[in-house]
């Protein structure tokens, strides 16, 4: 008996690798939510992005908002693109989710990356996909389970029948967050030890066809 109805997949790094500046990114968003925001240290303390964007905005007078929203995310828009003007595809990924689809399974793509470019990267690539959840489509982002809460809704599967596989610890925190049957860490050779932190995948693998060889074993 077929144990999951669908597979979410992030997408920079698990399905595709581009060549984002992750730190020339935070530079500049740091930058401006200080200089022309206001943003504290606490604030501009934060790893993520994303982060620091959420809470200059969240610390504004609510008429600021949108425009200082337009400002901040064109900066993470305008470092996607240049990072992703040359992907590399990574083996085994347009294979896994053929596969996938032949067996009448799923697939949703969930990434932070902006809706124009993730849109752009799955058709590039060939990453058939039956839905995309982008930056754009939630109020939050993985770590957070809504990113796919909103995926499963979509594919109108509930959330113990499906998989995560991501790179990140976000991907993996994410998956558990939400309650997928199971979640699958791709820790590649280059990878530290510790990729997952405390987000412990329940399988990690070193590549895309091992994670196969798991999906088929839910599959059949």
């Amino acid at each position: 008996m077929r144990k999951i109805d669908a597979v979410l997949f992030d997408l920079d790094g698990t399905l595709v690798r581009t060549f984002i500046d992750f730190p020339a990114m935070r530079r500049e968003v740091c930058e401006r939510a200080r200089d022309i925001y206001y943003a504290g240290d606490t604030i501009l303390q934060n790893n993520d992005s994303l982060d620091v964007i959420h809470q200059t905005l969240a610390a504004l007078p609510s008429e600021q908002r949108e425009e200082a929203r337009r400002d901040l995310y064109a900066v993470l828009e305008r470092h996607e693109e240049v990072g992703c003007e040359r992907p590399e595809a990574i083996p085994g990924a347009t294979d896994l989710l053929r596969s996938l689809y032949s067996q009448s399974v799923r697939v949703a793509v969930v990434t932070r990356n902006a809706r124009r470019i993730a849109d752009s990267l799955c058709r590039r690539m060939n990453l058939a996909a039956d839905v995309v959840v982008a930056r754009e489509d939630t109020s939050t982002y993985k770590p957070h389970p809504e990113p796919l809460q909103v995926a499963c809704s979509h594919l109108n599967v509930h959330p113990k029948r499906t998989v995560m596989i991501g790179d990140l610890w976000a991907d993996i925190a994410a998956g558990i967050a939400a309650g997928c049957a199971i979640t699958i860490g791709i820790q590649w050779a280059h990878d530290p030890p510790d990729r997952f932190g405390r987000a412990a995948p329940t399988h990690i693998v070193a590549t895309l066809k091992d994670a196969g060889d798991i999906l088929l074993a839910m599959t059949r």
